[in-house]
């Protein structure tokens, strides 16, 4: 099958506009749940419940079986039980429905009768050119075409449309991987589920992510991989096409490589080999759901920096020397100001300030003259990426905060990237205004410089990458 073919083919699945909906019930929260996101995703196609025990379900008129489907119908959700989900994507084949969402468990993930199970689903898909998602997942929604054959019940925070592509082999961690993105008012391009992956493999849906122009940044959570050969070419095209893969790889310990197989039957490998795998190719590998949240956020936000050395400043010496611990930490390099940039801080900072990376300013320093301190750092040869100082603002009277604020903001879109961090937690009000604005910030410091240490890491790979490209 050519990889044009493919994409289409999946363009197509991932786009349906009249659904139906194979066993459908009001007695488990699946049927529900997908109308439920549809609602909330737009979506102004069809959808046909199938139950012969039903006349209607939500008020939506119910087919009594998938010989009386209407003529146009181009997907299928079958929710059945495993028992029964063979049969019922035989007869949506002999109808010509192609694209199937199978929710149903009781395959690879019970052991060996499900793994025959889910082979001789494989082999009747693929030999009749079905394109199947799952079994034992939730779907997914793709939000700039507001389609969704989603199952789940806790995405939460508004469905934003944009540029991040979201995969996960579970359905509920992915959820929670989502609702965390959504909640930095970060869009989602296309968000799916893979499940057991009898047909579609998140290879698969990684390569498709790469290719679809909606899709700028990669997340996913994964809990194994099918071809890792596979996966070394799928890291390089996204290389060349500068397209952050940012995964959250369980399987550090054996129990989490025990949890992997008998969750969705996943191949897991060495944890240690895994992560050396990770670095080679140029996949950011995270370890908690904040951590993927946070350093999407940063990727979205900034450009990559074109070199290691990170500058910054905040108006306490006891928070410069965490950020520095935390610096070390995470291999970021904290050089020394130059010469030029000192002489400048010496003309704008107190007498008994001591200009240095990181730089305390100090409580003292003129709030009039901060737009000079970014100035001087954002300029400095021995900078390539700056964390500023940023004020959350109490209320719409705080100018201080919005004085403070600008000095950085104007520098924003510049040539080098911005990260900037917050002195305080930021209330609802403050919140409001750095989504009004535009603004990026970290909060939470641990989470905020692992993810700038990834921006770092990234933007070097790359560098390599393209110079081994160039030879």
């Amino acid at each position: 099958m050519s990889q044009s073919h493919m994409q289409k083919r999946m363009n197509q699945l991932f786009s349906p506009q009249h659904v139906a909906v194979i066993g459908a019930t009001s007695r488990t929260a699946w049927f529900k749940n997908i109308l439920i996101y549809c609602d909330k995703i737009g979506f102004k196609g069809s959808l046909y419940p199938v139950n012969p025990n039903y006349k209607e379900l939500e008020g939506i008129k119910t087919f009594s079986s998938i010989t009386e489907l209407p003529d146009n119908t181009d997907f299928a959700v079958v929710l059945l039980n495993h028992r029964l989900a063979f049969d019922a994507i035989v007869s949506l084949n002999k109808r010509g429905i192609k694209n199937i969402f199978l929710i149903s468990s009781g395959y690879a993930e019970v052991g060996e009768e499900g793994k025959e199970k889910q082979e001789a689903l494989k082999k009747y898909c693929k030999e009749n050119d079905i394109y199947l998602i799952g079994p034992n997942c939730l779907g997914f929604i793709n939000f700039p075409e507001k389609t969704s054959v989603f199952a789940g019940g806790s995405v939460d925070n508004d469905l934003i449309p944009g540029h991040i592509g979201v995969i996960g082999q579970s359905g509920a961690a992915s959820e929670l991987m989502v609702s965390a993105l959504l909640k930095k008012n970060l869009g989602i391009s296309l968000y799916v589920t893979s499940g057991n992956e009898a047909l579609i493999t998140i290879e698969d849906l990684v390569e498709y992510l790469i290719r679809d122009e909606a899709t700028k940044i990669i997340t996913g959570f994964v809990e194994g991989f099918k071809d890792i050969p596979r996966v070394k070419k799928l890291a390089a095209l996204a290389a060349e096409k500068k397209i952050p893969i940012i995964l959250l790889k369980i399987g550090r310990s054996s129990e989490g490589v025990k949890v992997a197989a008998s969750h969705t039957g996943a191949l897991t490998g060495n944890d240690l080999i895994m992560d050396g795998f990770f670095k080679q190719f140029g996949l950011i590998r995270v370890d908690s759901i904040e951590e993927l949240a946070n350093t999407a956020e940063l990727f979205t936000h900034c450009s990559l920096p074109k070199g290691d050395r990170l500058g910054l400043f905040i108006f306490s010496g006891g928070l410069c020397g965490m950020y520095a611990d935390l610096c070390a930490k995470y291999g970021i390099k904290v050089p020394p100001l130059s010469d030029k940039t000192i002489q400048g801080l010496k003309t704008i900072l107190p007498d008994f300030a001591q200009p240095d990376n990181p730089l305390d300013i100090t409580g003292a320093a003129d709030r009039n003259r901060y737009h000079e301190i970014v100035d001087l750092m954002v300029k400095d040869k021995n900078l390539d990426i700056i964390a500023p100082l940023c004020m959350p603002p109490k209320d719409s009277h705080d100018v201080f905060s919005f004085g403070a604020n600008s000095a950085f903001m104007a520098h924003i879109k510049g040539e080098k990237p911005l990260a900037p961090i917050v002195f305080k937690q930021p209330t609802d009000y403050a919140r409001t205004y750095f989504k009004d604005h535009g603004i990026y910030c970290i909060e939470q410091p641990e989470e905020g410089f692992k993810a700038i240490s990834h921006l770092i890491n990234y933007g070097k790979f790359l560098r390599q990458f393209k110079s081994r490209q160039d030879k």
